[in-house]
């Protein structure tokens, strides 16, 4: 079984099919496996050893994972197919809802994720892309919306 993405749907998915004695794969585009839970959860909700310690535990269990790969541009859906019974795809959504307000073109406004993402590959050292360098520091922030999401970023700035 090949699970396309490490986030929650994927390590439960992984973790219940390899209980039922299915060889499973778990393809992960980021560097390390996890998804939301290591790079949109700040470390201060949710340490990443916790989720070290899992995925740990999930690879002495004989899954196998494979990330910093992007399925469709690194490997196809034909090696996929001719490698694996069955593809579950658990991927997340990158696009972030956006907001048509007087404004929003302005530089200097990100979307939640990006941001989050950003500060928690810079906590475990990842390398960011210059645009992926958001930061709060120096600056004056706005947080538009609210909830567990806005709280984050509240407690990230």
């Amino acid at each position: 079984m090949a699970v396309i993405g490490s986030g929650p749907a994927g390590l439960a998915a992984a973790d219940r099919l390899n209980r039922m004695g299915f060889h499973v794969t778990v393809y992960e585009k980021d560097l390390h496996p996890g998804g939301i839970l290591r790079y949109g959860i700040p470390n201060f909700k949710l340490d990443n050893r916790i989720v070290d310690r899992r995925i740990d535990l999930m690879k002495e269990e004989g899954i196998v994972f494979e990330c910093g790969i992007v399925v469709g541009r690194d490997i196809s859906y034909n090696y996929l197919k001719r490698h694996f019974a069955s593809i579950l795809l658990t991927g997340g959504s990158c696009q972030p809802r956006d907001l048509d307000i007087p404004g929003r073109e302005l530089s200097g406004i990100y979307p939640a994720m990006a941001y989050l993402s950003a500060q928690n590959k810079r906590i475990i050292g990842e390398p960011l892309f210059v645009e992926e360098d958001i930061t709060a520091r120096d600056k004056n922030v706005v947080i538009i919306g609210g909830g567990d999401t806005g709280s984050d970023c509240l407690g990230t700035a």
